[in-house]
Protein backbone atom coordinates (compact mmCIF):
# COMPACT_ATOMS: atom_id res chain seq x y z
CA UNK A 1 0.00 0.00 0.00
CA UNK A 2 1.21 3.48 -0.87
CA UNK A 3 -0.10 6.94 -0.17
CA UNK A 4 -0.95 8.44 -3.53
CA UNK A 5 1.33 11.47 -3.65
CA UNK A 6 3.16 9.69 -6.43
CA UNK A 7 5.68 12.41 -7.28
CA UNK A 8 7.62 11.67 -4.12
CA UNK A 9 7.55 7.93 -4.85
CA UNK A 10 9.01 8.13 -8.33
CA UNK A 11 12.69 7.65 -9.11
CA UNK A 12 14.49 8.05 -12.40
CA UNK A 13 15.41 4.41 -12.54
CA UNK A 14 14.95 4.33 -16.29
CA UNK A 15 14.41 6.83 -19.08
CA UNK A 16 13.13 5.80 -22.50
CA UNK A 17 12.70 7.83 -25.62
CA UNK A 18 11.15 6.78 -28.90
CA UNK A 19 10.07 8.19 -32.20
CA UNK A 20 7.29 5.64 -32.30
CA UNK A 21 3.69 6.83 -32.08
CA UNK A 22 2.96 4.42 -29.23
CA UNK A 23 4.74 2.40 -26.61
CA UNK A 24 3.22 -0.55 -24.82
CA UNK A 25 3.44 -1.09 -21.08
CA UNK A 26 3.18 -4.78 -20.19
CA UNK A 27 1.92 -5.77 -16.76
CA UNK A 28 3.13 -8.98 -15.10
CA UNK A 29 -0.50 -10.05 -14.67
CA UNK A 30 -0.71 -10.40 -18.47
CA UNK A 31 -2.49 -7.20 -19.44
CA UNK A 32 -1.05 -4.53 -21.70
CA UNK A 33 -1.83 -0.85 -22.21
CA UNK A 34 -1.01 1.33 -25.20
CA UNK A 35 0.51 4.75 -24.52
CA UNK A 36 0.32 7.28 -27.35
CA UNK A 37 3.73 8.99 -27.37
CA UNK A 38 5.04 12.26 -28.79
CA UNK A 39 8.68 12.91 -29.63
CA UNK A 40 9.05 15.26 -26.68
CA UNK A 41 7.81 12.70 -24.17
CA UNK A 42 10.00 11.38 -21.42
CA UNK A 43 9.01 8.07 -19.79
CA UNK A 44 10.15 7.16 -16.30
CA UNK A 45 9.11 4.42 -13.92
CA UNK A 46 9.91 3.91 -10.27
CA UNK A 47 12.40 1.47 -8.81
CA UNK A 48 9.68 -0.94 -7.71
CA UNK A 49 8.22 -0.89 -11.22
CA UNK A 50 4.72 -0.08 -10.10
CA UNK A 51 4.33 3.38 -11.62
CA UNK A 52 5.09 4.91 -15.01
CA UNK A 53 5.33 8.66 -15.59
CA UNK A 54 5.00 10.21 -19.04
CA UNK A 55 6.11 13.86 -19.07
CA UNK A 56 5.80 16.56 -21.74
CA UNK A 57 6.32 20.32 -21.99
CA UNK A 58 3.22 22.18 -23.15
CA UNK A 59 2.93 25.95 -23.14
CA UNK A 60 5.95 26.18 -20.81
CA UNK A 61 4.19 24.11 -18.14
CA UNK A 62 5.13 20.57 -17.31
CA UNK A 63 2.39 18.03 -17.13
CA UNK A 64 2.60 14.39 -16.20
CA UNK A 65 0.55 11.25 -16.59
CA UNK A 66 1.09 8.56 -14.02
CA UNK A 67 0.17 4.97 -14.81
CA UNK A 68 0.02 2.55 -11.94
CA UNK A 69 -0.22 -1.21 -12.39
CA UNK A 70 0.22 -4.24 -10.18
CA UNK A 71 3.78 -4.57 -11.49
CA UNK A 72 5.34 -3.48 -14.77
CA UNK A 73 7.07 -6.22 -16.72
CA UNK A 74 8.36 -4.20 -19.68
CA UNK A 75 7.85 -1.21 -21.96
CA UNK A 76 8.06 -2.19 -25.64
CA UNK A 77 7.62 -0.37 -28.99
CA UNK A 78 5.54 -3.09 -30.62
CA UNK A 79 2.02 -4.12 -29.77
CA UNK A 80 1.81 -7.49 -28.01
CA UNK A 81 -0.82 -10.03 -28.93
CA UNK A 82 -3.21 -8.62 -26.33
CA UNK A 83 -3.68 -5.08 -25.14
CA UNK A 84 -6.03 -2.16 -24.56
CA UNK A 85 -5.77 1.40 -25.82
CA UNK A 86 -5.47 4.21 -23.30
CA UNK A 87 -6.08 7.78 -24.39
CA UNK A 88 -3.74 10.04 -22.46
CA UNK A 89 -4.96 13.46 -23.59
CA UNK A 90 -8.19 13.17 -21.63
CA UNK A 91 -10.68 16.04 -21.61
CA UNK A 92 -13.91 14.54 -20.27
CA UNK A 93 -17.25 16.18 -20.86
CA UNK A 94 -20.83 15.38 -19.92
CA UNK A 95 -23.63 16.57 -22.18
CA UNK A 96 -27.31 15.76 -22.55
CA UNK A 97 -28.39 15.15 -26.11
CA UNK A 98 -31.78 16.56 -27.06
CA UNK A 99 -32.39 13.71 -29.48
CA UNK A 100 -34.34 10.64 -28.41
CA UNK A 101 -31.89 7.80 -27.75
CA UNK A 102 -32.48 4.11 -28.01
CA UNK A 103 -33.68 2.70 -24.70
CA UNK A 104 -34.76 -0.63 -23.32
CA UNK A 105 -38.28 -1.38 -22.11
CA UNK A 106 -39.97 -4.22 -20.26
CA UNK A 107 -43.21 -5.37 -21.91
CA UNK A 108 -45.65 -6.49 -19.26
CA UNK A 109 -47.09 -9.97 -19.04
CA UNK A 110 -50.84 -10.07 -18.53
CA UNK A 111 -51.65 -12.06 -15.43
CA UNK A 112 -54.94 -13.96 -15.62
CA UNK A 113 -54.71 -16.04 -12.45
CA UNK A 114 -57.14 -14.32 -10.10
CA UNK A 115 -55.36 -15.85 -7.13
CA UNK A 116 -52.57 -13.36 -7.83
CA UNK A 117 -53.43 -9.85 -6.64
CA UNK A 118 -51.81 -8.18 -9.66
CA UNK A 119 -54.36 -9.83 -11.96
CA UNK A 120 -56.77 -7.14 -10.82
CA UNK A 121 -54.66 -4.49 -12.60
CA UNK A 122 -55.51 -5.80 -16.06
CA UNK A 123 -58.65 -4.62 -17.78
CA UNK A 124 -58.20 -7.61 -20.09
CA UNK A 125 -59.63 -9.65 -17.19
CA UNK A 126 -62.63 -7.31 -16.83
CA UNK A 127 -65.73 -7.71 -19.00
CA UNK A 128 -68.36 -4.98 -18.46
CA UNK A 129 -71.95 -6.17 -18.70
CA UNK A 130 -73.61 -2.76 -18.47
CA UNK A 131 -72.77 0.58 -20.02
CA UNK A 132 -73.80 4.07 -18.92
CA UNK A 133 -72.99 7.10 -21.10
CA UNK A 134 -72.86 10.53 -19.42
CA UNK A 135 -72.67 13.50 -21.81
CA UNK A 136 -71.98 17.00 -20.51
CA UNK A 137 -72.98 20.31 -22.07
CA UNK A 138 -72.75 23.86 -20.77
CA UNK A 139 -76.39 23.73 -19.66
CA UNK A 140 -77.07 20.15 -18.67
CA UNK A 141 -76.21 16.45 -18.60
CA UNK A 142 -77.65 13.58 -20.60
CA UNK A 143 -77.54 10.03 -19.20
CA UNK A 144 -78.16 7.00 -21.45
CA UNK A 145 -79.81 4.77 -20.42
CA UNK A 146 -81.50 6.88 -17.81
CA UNK A 147 -82.28 3.88 -15.63
CA UNK A 148 -79.93 0.99 -14.77
CA UNK A 149 -80.69 -1.41 -11.95
CA UNK A 150 -78.12 -0.86 -9.19
CA UNK A 151 -76.93 2.49 -10.58
CA UNK A 152 -78.33 5.90 -9.61
CA UNK A 153 -77.26 9.07 -11.40
CA UNK A 154 -78.30 12.39 -9.85
CA UNK A 155 -77.61 15.93 -11.07
CA UNK A 156 -77.45 19.13 -9.07
CA UNK A 157 -77.14 22.66 -10.41
CA UNK A 158 -77.68 21.20 -13.90
CA UNK A 159 -74.07 20.06 -14.50
CA UNK A 160 -72.68 18.47 -11.31
CA UNK A 161 -73.19 14.69 -11.40
CA UNK A 162 -73.14 12.10 -8.61
CA UNK A 163 -73.14 8.38 -9.43
CA UNK A 164 -74.03 5.75 -6.83
CA UNK A 165 -73.53 2.09 -7.72
CA UNK A 166 -73.90 -1.22 -5.89
CA UNK A 167 -73.20 -3.46 -8.88
CA UNK A 168 -70.06 -4.55 -10.66
CA UNK A 169 -68.97 -4.88 -14.28
CA UNK A 170 -70.13 -1.43 -15.30
CA UNK A 171 -68.49 0.78 -17.92
CA UNK A 172 -69.13 4.52 -17.61
CA UNK A 173 -68.43 6.65 -20.67
CA UNK A 174 -68.02 10.38 -20.02
CA UNK A 175 -67.86 12.94 -22.84
CA UNK A 176 -68.92 16.44 -23.84
CA UNK A 177 -67.83 19.90 -22.74
CA UNK A 178 -68.71 21.92 -19.64
CA UNK A 179 -66.89 24.87 -18.06
CA UNK A 180 -68.65 24.47 -14.71
CA UNK A 181 -69.34 20.84 -13.96
CA UNK A 182 -68.05 17.77 -12.14
CA UNK A 183 -68.65 14.10 -11.60
CA UNK A 184 -68.37 12.11 -8.37
CA UNK A 185 -68.59 8.33 -8.01
CA UNK A 186 -69.61 6.16 -5.07
CA UNK A 187 -69.37 2.43 -5.80
CA UNK A 188 -69.10 -0.78 -3.83
CA UNK A 189 -67.48 -2.51 -6.82
CA UNK A 190 -64.65 -1.81 -9.23
CA UNK A 191 -65.60 -0.21 -12.55
CA UNK A 192 -64.27 1.12 -15.85
CA UNK A 193 -64.33 4.83 -16.60
CA UNK A 194 -63.98 5.49 -20.32
CA UNK A 195 -62.82 9.00 -21.20
CA UNK A 196 -64.57 9.47 -24.51
CA UNK A 197 -63.71 13.07 -25.32
CA UNK A 198 -64.50 14.97 -22.12
CA UNK A 199 -63.65 18.65 -21.54
CA UNK A 200 -64.63 19.33 -17.93
CA UNK A 201 -63.79 22.13 -15.49
CA UNK A 202 -64.98 22.34 -11.90
CA UNK A 203 -64.42 25.83 -10.50
CA UNK A 204 -64.93 24.63 -6.91
CA UNK A 205 -63.06 21.34 -6.64
CA UNK A 206 -61.97 18.19 -8.52
CA UNK A 207 -63.29 17.62 -12.00
CA UNK A 208 -63.56 13.88 -11.25
CA UNK A 209 -63.75 12.61 -7.65
CA UNK A 210 -64.00 8.88 -7.00
CA UNK A 211 -65.01 8.02 -3.45
CA UNK A 212 -64.37 4.29 -3.50
CA UNK A 213 -61.38 2.21 -2.48
CA UNK A 214 -61.96 -0.22 -5.36
CA UNK A 215 -59.89 -0.47 -8.53
CA UNK A 216 -60.83 1.99 -11.27
CA UNK A 217 -59.81 1.35 -14.88
CA UNK A 218 -59.28 4.70 -16.58
CA UNK A 219 -59.45 4.01 -20.31
CA UNK A 220 -58.41 6.94 -22.50
CA UNK A 221 -60.51 6.39 -25.59
CA UNK A 222 -58.78 5.85 -28.94
CA UNK A 223 -58.62 9.01 -31.01
CA UNK A 224 -59.95 11.23 -28.20
CA UNK A 225 -58.47 14.24 -26.43
CA UNK A 226 -59.70 14.75 -22.88
CA UNK A 227 -59.24 17.86 -20.73
CA UNK A 228 -59.81 18.12 -16.98
CA UNK A 229 -59.34 21.19 -14.77
CA UNK A 230 -60.10 21.97 -11.13
CA UNK A 231 -60.66 25.30 -9.38
CA UNK A 232 -58.10 27.51 -7.69
CA UNK A 233 -60.12 27.15 -4.47
CA UNK A 234 -62.19 24.19 -3.33
CA UNK A 235 -65.63 24.27 -1.72
CA UNK A 236 -66.03 22.67 1.69
CA UNK A 237 -65.89 18.87 1.31
CA UNK A 238 -68.89 16.61 1.70
CA UNK A 239 -69.05 14.96 5.12
CA UNK A 240 -69.91 11.26 5.02
CA UNK A 241 -70.21 9.20 8.19
CA UNK A 242 -68.83 12.08 10.21
CA UNK A 243 -65.70 12.29 8.07
CA UNK A 244 -64.86 14.89 5.45
CA UNK A 245 -64.24 13.41 2.01
CA UNK A 246 -60.86 13.84 0.39
CA UNK A 247 -60.62 16.09 -2.66
CA UNK A 248 -56.92 16.40 -3.36
CA UNK A 249 -56.63 17.22 -7.03
CA UNK A 250 -58.15 17.59 -10.47
CA UNK A 251 -58.54 13.81 -10.83
CA UNK A 252 -58.80 12.07 -7.46
CA UNK A 253 -59.53 8.50 -6.37
CA UNK A 254 -59.51 6.79 -3.01
CA UNK A 255 -58.57 3.48 -4.62
CA UNK A 256 -56.25 2.06 -7.24
CA UNK A 257 -56.02 3.99 -10.52
CA UNK A 258 -55.08 1.93 -13.60
CA UNK A 259 -54.61 3.90 -16.83
CA UNK A 260 -54.84 2.32 -20.27
CA UNK A 261 -56.06 3.21 -23.73
CA UNK A 262 -54.52 5.06 -26.65
CA UNK A 263 -55.97 8.58 -26.45
CA UNK A 264 -54.74 11.77 -24.76
CA UNK A 265 -55.55 13.09 -21.28
CA UNK A 266 -54.62 16.68 -20.40
CA UNK A 267 -54.74 17.78 -16.77
CA UNK A 268 -54.63 21.32 -15.38
CA UNK A 269 -54.54 21.79 -11.62
CA UNK A 270 -55.19 25.24 -10.20
CA UNK A 271 -55.83 24.21 -6.60
CA UNK A 272 -54.39 20.76 -5.90
CA UNK A 273 -52.44 17.85 -7.34
CA UNK A 274 -52.86 16.89 -10.97
CA UNK A 275 -53.71 13.20 -10.53
CA UNK A 276 -53.94 11.78 -7.01
CA UNK A 277 -54.64 8.33 -5.58
CA UNK A 278 -54.83 7.45 -1.91
CA UNK A 279 -53.84 3.92 -2.91
CA UNK A 280 -51.61 3.16 -5.89
CA UNK A 281 -51.37 4.38 -9.47
CA UNK A 282 -50.34 2.37 -12.53
CA UNK A 283 -49.97 3.62 -16.11
CA UNK A 284 -49.95 0.97 -18.85
CA UNK A 285 -50.55 3.02 -22.00
CA UNK A 286 -51.95 6.30 -23.28
CA UNK A 287 -50.69 9.85 -23.39
CA UNK A 288 -51.02 11.80 -20.14
CA UNK A 289 -50.02 15.45 -19.89
CA UNK A 290 -50.03 17.32 -16.59
CA UNK A 291 -49.99 20.72 -18.26
CA UNK A 292 -49.63 22.57 -14.94
CA UNK A 293 -50.16 21.82 -11.27
CA UNK A 294 -49.79 24.10 -8.27
CA UNK A 295 -48.87 21.05 -6.19
CA UNK A 296 -47.63 17.64 -7.34
CA UNK A 297 -48.16 16.31 -10.84
CA UNK A 298 -48.84 12.75 -9.68
CA UNK A 299 -49.40 12.07 -5.98
CA UNK A 300 -49.91 8.53 -4.70
CA UNK A 301 -49.37 6.50 -1.58
CA UNK A 302 -48.47 2.86 -2.05
CA UNK A 303 -46.96 2.64 -5.55
CA UNK A 304 -46.36 4.59 -8.73
CA UNK A 305 -45.75 2.22 -11.64
CA UNK A 306 -45.23 2.76 -15.36
CA UNK A 307 -45.07 -0.13 -17.81
CA UNK A 308 -46.24 -0.84 -21.33
CA UNK A 309 -48.58 -3.14 -23.16
CA UNK A 310 -47.41 -5.25 -26.07
CA UNK A 311 -48.80 -2.71 -28.55
CA UNK A 312 -48.11 0.70 -27.02
CA UNK A 313 -45.87 2.53 -24.58
CA UNK A 314 -47.24 5.36 -22.43
CA UNK A 315 -46.08 8.94 -22.86
CA UNK A 316 -46.14 11.12 -19.75
CA UNK A 317 -45.39 14.81 -19.44
CA UNK A 318 -45.48 16.82 -16.21
CA UNK A 319 -45.02 20.52 -15.48
CA UNK A 320 -45.69 21.46 -11.87
CA UNK A 321 -44.77 23.67 -8.94
CA UNK A 322 -44.43 20.76 -6.53
CA UNK A 323 -43.00 17.28 -7.15
CA UNK A 324 -43.60 15.72 -10.55
CA UNK A 325 -44.13 12.25 -9.02
CA UNK A 326 -44.61 11.92 -5.26
CA UNK A 327 -45.06 8.45 -3.75
CA UNK A 328 -45.57 8.96 -0.03
CA UNK A 329 -45.78 5.47 1.45
CA UNK A 330 -44.44 3.04 -1.13
CA UNK A 331 -42.22 2.59 -4.17
CA UNK A 332 -41.70 3.91 -7.68
CA UNK A 333 -41.24 1.35 -10.47
CA UNK A 334 -40.65 2.49 -14.06
CA UNK A 335 -40.23 -0.21 -16.69
CA UNK A 336 -41.17 1.50 -19.96
CA UNK A 337 -42.53 4.63 -21.57
CA UNK A 338 -41.27 8.14 -22.22
CA UNK A 339 -41.48 10.48 -19.23
CA UNK A 340 -40.72 14.21 -19.35
CA UNK A 341 -40.72 15.70 -15.86
CA UNK A 342 -40.36 19.44 -15.28
CA UNK A 343 -40.79 20.45 -11.65
CA UNK A 344 -39.81 23.03 -9.11
CA UNK A 345 -39.48 20.34 -6.42
CA UNK A 346 -38.30 16.74 -6.74
CA UNK A 347 -38.95 15.14 -10.10
CA UNK A 348 -39.38 11.71 -8.49
CA UNK A 349 -39.83 11.53 -4.73
CA UNK A 350 -40.21 8.29 -2.80
CA UNK A 351 -40.65 8.53 0.95
CA UNK A 352 -42.23 6.78 3.91
CA UNK A 353 -44.53 9.29 5.53
CA UNK A 354 -45.95 6.67 7.90
CA UNK A 355 -43.38 5.58 10.47
CA UNK A 356 -45.45 2.46 11.25
CA UNK A 357 -45.04 1.09 7.73
CA UNK A 358 -42.08 -1.12 6.78
CA UNK A 359 -41.86 -0.27 3.07
CA UNK A 360 -38.46 0.35 1.53
CA UNK A 361 -39.42 3.64 -0.17
CA UNK A 362 -37.19 2.84 -3.13
CA UNK A 363 -37.04 3.79 -6.81
CA UNK A 364 -36.38 1.13 -9.47
CA UNK A 365 -35.80 1.88 -13.15
CA UNK A 366 -35.96 -1.20 -15.37
CA UNK A 367 -36.61 0.54 -18.68
CA UNK A 368 -37.99 3.59 -20.44
CA UNK A 369 -36.70 7.09 -21.15
CA UNK A 370 -36.92 9.66 -18.35
CA UNK A 371 -36.05 13.29 -19.05
CA UNK A 372 -35.89 15.45 -15.91
CA UNK A 373 -35.51 19.13 -15.10
CA UNK A 374 -35.82 20.66 -11.62
CA UNK A 375 -35.27 24.25 -10.55
CA UNK A 376 -35.91 24.66 -6.82
CA UNK A 377 -33.16 24.93 -4.19
CA UNK A 378 -32.18 21.53 -2.72
CA UNK A 379 -34.46 19.71 -5.17
CA UNK A 380 -33.40 16.36 -6.62
CA UNK A 381 -34.05 14.62 -9.89
CA UNK A 382 -34.70 11.43 -7.90
CA UNK A 383 -35.04 11.48 -4.11
CA UNK A 384 -35.73 8.28 -2.19
CA UNK A 385 -35.54 7.34 1.46
CA UNK A 386 -34.68 3.78 0.42
CA UNK A 387 -32.58 2.40 -2.44
CA UNK A 388 -32.12 3.51 -6.04
CA UNK A 389 -31.79 0.61 -8.51
CA UNK A 390 -31.37 0.91 -12.28
CA UNK A 391 -31.48 -2.24 -14.40
CA UNK A 392 -32.01 -0.56 -17.78
CA UNK A 393 -33.54 2.40 -19.53
CA UNK A 394 -32.19 5.92 -19.87
CA UNK A 395 -32.35 8.68 -17.23
CA UNK A 396 -31.23 12.18 -18.25
CA UNK A 397 -31.51 14.88 -15.63
CA UNK A 398 -30.67 18.54 -15.12
CA UNK A 399 -31.00 20.35 -11.79
CA UNK A 400 -30.40 24.07 -11.33
CA UNK A 401 -31.30 24.85 -7.72
CA UNK A 402 -28.61 25.64 -5.15
CA UNK A 403 -27.75 22.50 -3.19
CA UNK A 404 -29.63 20.29 -5.68
CA UNK A 405 -28.84 16.66 -6.51
CA UNK A 406 -29.32 14.25 -9.40
CA UNK A 407 -29.71 11.11 -7.25
CA UNK A 408 -30.28 11.60 -3.53
CA UNK A 409 -30.91 8.39 -1.59
CA UNK A 410 -30.77 7.43 2.06
CA UNK A 411 -30.23 3.77 1.17
CA UNK A 412 -27.88 2.25 -1.40
CA UNK A 413 -27.54 2.79 -5.14
CA UNK A 414 -27.10 0.08 -7.79
CA UNK A 415 -26.49 0.65 -11.50
CA UNK A 416 -26.58 -2.66 -13.33
CA UNK A 417 -27.46 -1.56 -16.88
CA UNK A 418 -28.80 1.41 -18.82
CA UNK A 419 -27.73 5.05 -18.89
CA UNK A 420 -27.77 7.64 -16.11
CA UNK A 421 -26.64 11.12 -17.14
CA UNK A 422 -26.94 14.17 -14.92
CA UNK A 423 -25.83 17.80 -14.84
CA UNK A 424 -26.23 19.75 -11.57
CA UNK A 425 -25.46 23.43 -12.04
CA UNK A 426 -26.56 24.89 -8.71
CA UNK A 427 -24.17 26.43 -6.22
CA UNK A 428 -24.07 26.48 -2.44
CA UNK A 429 -27.42 26.80 -0.69
CA UNK A 430 -26.44 29.56 1.74
CA UNK A 431 -29.23 28.71 4.20
CA UNK A 432 -27.44 25.52 5.34
CA UNK A 433 -24.29 25.46 3.12
CA UNK A 434 -25.60 22.45 1.21
CA UNK A 435 -23.57 21.93 -1.97
CA UNK A 436 -24.83 20.52 -5.24
CA UNK A 437 -23.96 16.92 -6.06
CA UNK A 438 -24.48 14.45 -8.84
CA UNK A 439 -25.05 11.44 -6.60
CA UNK A 440 -25.52 11.76 -2.83
CA UNK A 441 -25.80 8.35 -1.21
CA UNK A 442 -25.81 7.35 2.45
CA UNK A 443 -25.34 3.63 1.75
CA UNK A 444 -23.10 1.76 -0.67
CA UNK A 445 -22.89 2.44 -4.39
CA UNK A 446 -22.45 -0.56 -6.70
CA UNK A 447 -21.94 -0.17 -10.46
CA UNK A 448 -21.86 -3.36 -12.52
CA UNK A 449 -22.71 -2.14 -16.01
CA UNK A 450 -24.25 0.58 -18.11
CA UNK A 451 -23.01 4.15 -18.06
CA UNK A 452 -22.95 6.85 -15.40
CA UNK A 453 -22.06 10.37 -16.51
CA UNK A 454 -22.28 13.24 -14.03
CA UNK A 455 -21.15 16.84 -14.15
CA UNK A 456 -21.57 19.03 -11.10
CA UNK A 457 -20.69 22.72 -11.02
CA UNK A 458 -20.72 25.34 -8.31
CA UNK A 459 -18.80 25.85 -5.10
CA UNK A 460 -17.99 22.66 -3.22
CA UNK A 461 -19.49 20.49 -5.96
CA UNK A 462 -19.14 16.70 -5.82
CA UNK A 463 -20.03 14.38 -8.66
CA UNK A 464 -20.35 11.46 -6.20
CA UNK A 465 -20.63 12.04 -2.47
CA UNK A 466 -20.99 8.67 -0.74
CA UNK A 467 -21.01 8.19 3.02
CA UNK A 468 -20.07 4.54 2.58
CA UNK A 469 -18.28 2.44 -0.07
CA UNK A 470 -18.23 2.58 -3.87
CA UNK A 471 -17.60 -0.60 -5.88
CA UNK A 472 -17.19 -0.61 -9.65
CA UNK A 473 -17.49 -4.03 -11.29
CA UNK A 474 -18.00 -2.79 -14.86
CA UNK A 475 -19.56 -0.10 -16.98
CA UNK A 476 -18.37 3.33 -18.03
CA UNK A 477 -18.25 6.12 -15.45
CA UNK A 478 -17.43 9.78 -16.06
CA UNK A 479 -17.43 12.13 -13.07
CA UNK A 480 -16.71 15.87 -13.36
CA UNK A 481 -16.64 18.35 -10.50
CA UNK A 482 -16.09 21.87 -11.78
CA UNK A 483 -16.19 24.62 -9.19
CA UNK A 484 -14.28 26.51 -6.52
CA UNK A 485 -13.87 25.24 -2.98
CA UNK A 486 -16.26 26.90 -0.53
CA UNK A 487 -15.21 28.39 2.79
CA UNK A 488 -17.01 30.50 5.37
CA UNK A 489 -16.72 31.07 9.12
CA UNK A 490 -18.32 27.76 10.10
CA UNK A 491 -18.07 25.39 7.16
CA UNK A 492 -16.06 24.41 4.11
CA UNK A 493 -16.98 22.32 1.09
CA UNK A 494 -14.24 21.00 -1.16
CA UNK A 495 -14.81 20.26 -4.82
CA UNK A 496 -14.30 16.56 -5.57
CA UNK A 497 -15.18 14.17 -8.38
CA UNK A 498 -15.74 11.37 -5.88
CA UNK A 499 -15.60 11.03 -2.11
CA UNK A 500 -16.27 7.79 -0.25
CA UNK A 501 -14.87 5.51 2.44
CA UNK A 502 -13.51 2.66 0.30
CA UNK A 503 -13.33 2.83 -3.51
CA UNK A 504 -12.90 -0.53 -5.24
CA UNK A 505 -12.48 -0.85 -9.00
CA UNK A 506 -12.61 -4.41 -10.31
CA UNK A 507 -13.55 -3.83 -13.96
CA UNK A 508 -14.86 -1.06 -16.19
CA UNK A 509 -13.62 2.45 -16.90
CA UNK A 510 -13.67 5.31 -14.40
CA UNK A 511 -12.77 8.89 -15.36
CA UNK A 512 -12.79 11.32 -12.42
CA UNK A 513 -11.99 14.99 -13.03
CA UNK A 514 -11.87 17.86 -10.55
CA UNK A 515 -11.14 21.50 -11.26
CA UNK A 516 -9.59 21.90 -7.81
CA UNK A 517 -7.29 19.99 -5.48
CA UNK A 518 -8.39 16.35 -5.56
CA UNK A 519 -10.41 14.23 -8.00
CA UNK A 520 -10.67 11.03 -5.93
CA UNK A 521 -10.75 11.16 -2.15
CA UNK A 522 -11.22 7.99 -0.10
CA UNK A 523 -9.72 6.30 2.92
CA UNK A 524 -8.69 3.37 0.74
CA UNK A 525 -8.58 2.82 -3.02
CA UNK A 526 -8.43 -0.86 -4.04
CA UNK A 527 -7.57 -1.35 -7.71
CA UNK A 528 -8.08 -4.90 -8.95
CA UNK A 529 -8.79 -4.31 -12.64
CA UNK A 530 -10.24 -1.99 -15.23
CA UNK A 531 -8.99 1.47 -16.13
CA UNK A 532 -9.13 4.45 -13.75
CA UNK A 533 -8.19 7.98 -14.83
CA UNK A 534 -7.98 10.72 -12.21
CA UNK A 535 -7.49 14.28 -13.49
CA UNK A 536 -6.84 17.45 -11.56
CA UNK A 537 -4.93 20.11 -13.51
CA UNK A 538 -4.45 22.43 -10.51
CA UNK A 539 -3.03 19.83 -8.14
CA UNK A 540 0.18 17.99 -7.35
CA UNK A 541 -1.81 14.76 -7.33
CA UNK A 542 -5.48 14.18 -8.19
CA UNK A 543 -5.67 11.25 -5.78
CA UNK A 544 -5.89 11.37 -1.99
CA UNK A 545 -6.21 7.74 -0.92
CA UNK A 546 -4.28 4.88 0.54
CA UNK A 547 -3.59 2.60 -2.43
CA UNK A 548 -3.90 -1.17 -2.71
CA UNK A 549 -3.08 -2.08 -6.32
CA UNK A 550 -3.54 -5.68 -7.40
CA UNK A 551 -4.20 -5.20 -11.10
CA UNK A 552 -5.79 -2.88 -13.61
CA UNK A 553 -4.50 0.53 -14.71
CA UNK A 554 -4.46 3.85 -12.93
CA UNK A 555 -3.70 7.07 -14.77
CA UNK A 556 -3.12 10.27 -12.80
CA UNK A 557 -2.86 13.51 -14.74
CA UNK A 558 -1.68 16.72 -13.11
CA UNK A 559 0.56 19.77 -13.61
CA UNK A 560 3.31 19.51 -11.00
CA UNK A 561 6.47 21.58 -10.95
CA UNK A 562 9.18 19.23 -12.25
CA UNK A 563 12.79 20.46 -12.43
Amino acid sequence: MKKALLITALATAATLSSNAQSLYVCNKNGTTIELPIKESNEIRFDAEQHYVRVTDLINEYWYSHYFATAEIDSIVPRKPLTGASLETDVTPEVTIDSNTPEFSEVTETIITDEAIDEAGDFIENYSPEKRVTITFSETGVTVIPNMVSGVTVSVRENTHVTVNSTIGKVQYIVKGKCNDGSIKFYSTKKFQLMLGGIDLTNNNGPAINIQTGKTIYFTIGAGTTNNLCDGSTYAEPTVTGGKAEDQKGTLFAEGQMIFNGTGTLNITSLGGHGICSDDYLRIRSGKINILSAVKDGFHTNELFRVGRTASQRPEISVSCEGDAIDCGKGNVLIEAGILTLNSAGEAIKVSNEDANLTVSASATINGGLINIYTSEAKSSAIKCEGDYVQNGGVVRAQTEGDGSKIINCDGSMSLLAGELTGIATGGINKADTTASAGVKCVGDIIIKGGSLSVKCTGEGAKAINCDSNVTIDGGSITLIADGENYYDNVDNKKTRAITCTILTVNEGTLVASSSKDIAISSDLFILNGGITKALSPNSISPLNSELDINGGWLMLKCYPDIP
